[in-house]
């Protein structure tokens, strides 16, 4: 049964979706639970211009109301256009993008509605109501009716949607409604949980997720509430690349989520010439034009690279310069003899991860995407780490021989998000 729509459009709805940035994947257990709320993903869908198809077909169906036959063709004509070859059989993978991502859009604008301070004075209470699946979930149907104050804290992991298919709603009372309908307020349903093991067919392998009973992986959340207004932001500002120092331990993302610890050590450094260091003292117009060279790129000739993932990074002159000035920045932290290690970073990662950070100055999530690699350099005593970042606003790198940089607790730090790519993998 496809979801149908009312004569108006639903503008919490719409501005909830519309806020999100596409974000790569290959699996659906690279973003997890609140993730959601900033990011939109299809499983597998790791290319950016297949993704941004993707999004707008899905998007044609939240603000524009389109049927689910309707967006099966709009998503075959994606599909054609990409040449993806994508996982499950048609009729499942349509389905499951079009009413998750038209449900959870929907029930985050619920959410932003049911935030009102005015409109919670007056019905402060949430309902519960089972939807009309055909299979109806034994723990879904216990909860229908279940009458709690919207602070309390089983909504945030009991609000709807509750599991792939879920049509549960989460609805406003007044007390004058609880006494109309005969309901009662609380308690609470007890809340036991369990160990479910998700990604076993994921490129970057199992975990071992802890829910409650009754709830699928991934949806013990309330959609939207991340973004509202009573969420509790990071108490520290994010730096996008921690310098190394002793004992590192790495505990938390940027976002204040906790950090699944990556796959699997980085591969071994490779050899690299000496001549990839360049002589020190060099003007800073000579460093650019070695570093742009590497990617056919010219002083007034910007290139455009595809990295190994297929996505493009445009190299030119900007990379360098001060966005007010136009003045040349080469040399200002330090590493521009490394800046050939930087580029081969670029050009021939080790691994490449892709996440979602939220920029406070800018007031919007932005996607990074970071490219880590190590080289035994000739005549150098320690590895180098090279760490070239990009997103839509900026990019930034590190180059360092310091013995700390390979701590595995320090390369954990850097290895965060979504990995796309690793050299040496069967599907590298």
């Amino acid at each position: 049964m496809s979801i149908s729509h009312g004569s108006l459009p639903f503008t919490e709805q719409i501005n909830f979706f519309r806020s999100k940035v596409d974000l790569p994947t290959r699996a659906w257990t690279d973003i997890y639970t609140v993730e959601h709320d900033s990011a939109f993903v299809v499983a597998g869908a790791s290319k950016r211009d297949l993704l941004a198809d993707l999004r707008g077909a899905v998007e044609k169906a939240i603000a524009g109301g389109t049927t689910l036959e309707q967006f099966r063709a709009d998503f075959d004509q994606v599909v054609a256009k990409h040449g993806w070859q994508y996982n499950g059989g048609r009729g499942w993978r349509t389905r499951v993008i079009y009413e998750t991502n038209l449900r959870q859009s929907y029930n985050a604008g619920r959410e932003a509605q049911m935030a009102d301070p005015e409109l919670r004075k007056r019905r402060p209470f949430g309902l519960y109501r089972h939807g009309d699946s055909a299979h109806p979930r034994p723990q879904h149907l216990a909860w229908d009716g279940t009458v709690l104050p919207l602070d309390d804290p089983w909504w945030s992991t009991h609000s709807p949607q509750n599991g792939w298919g879920c049509k549960c709603k989460k609805f406003m009372l007044s007390q004058r409604d609880v006494d109309r309908q005969g309901l009662s307020v609380g308690p609470a349903p007890a809340v036991e949980y369990e160990d479910r093991t998700i990604g076993v067919n994921s490129p970057n392998g199992a975990r071992t997720v802890r829910v409650p009973v009754g709830i699928d992986p991934g949806f013990e959340y309330a959609p939207g509430r991340s973004r509202l207004t009573d969420a509790v932001p990071p108490m520290r500002a994010y730096d996008p690349l921690p310098e190394p120092a002793p004992g590192a331990k790495s505990s938390t993302t940027a976002a204040g989520l906790p950090n699944r610890r990556p796959p699997g050590a980085l591969p071994a450094p490779r050899p690299a010439r000496a001549d990839r260091l360049l002589p020190a003292g060099l003007p800073d117009e000579e460093y650019m034009a070695r570093f742009l060279g590497e990617f056919g790129a010219a002083q007034a000739t910007p290139a455009v690279f595809r990295d190994v993932t297929g996505d493009a990074v445009v190299i030119g002159r900007e990379l360098f310069t001060n966005a007010k000035t136009g003045a040349l920045k080469v040399a200002k932290r330090g590493h521009a003899r490394e800046l050939l290690l930087l580029a081969d970073a670029l050009k021939a990662p080790d691994e490449v991860w892709v996440r979602l950070e939220w920029q406070y100055a800018l007031g919007k999530a932005v996607v990074r995407r970071r490219y880590i690699s190590r080289f035994q350099v000739e005549g150098e005593a320690v590895p180098a780490l090279a760490v070239f970042e990009v997103g839509s606003d900026g990019w930034a790198g590190i180059t360092t021989f310091a013995p700390d940089a390979n701590n595995p607790d320090y390369l954990d730090q850097l290895r965060l998000g979504v990995r796309l790519y690793r050299r040496g993998a069967p599907d590298a």
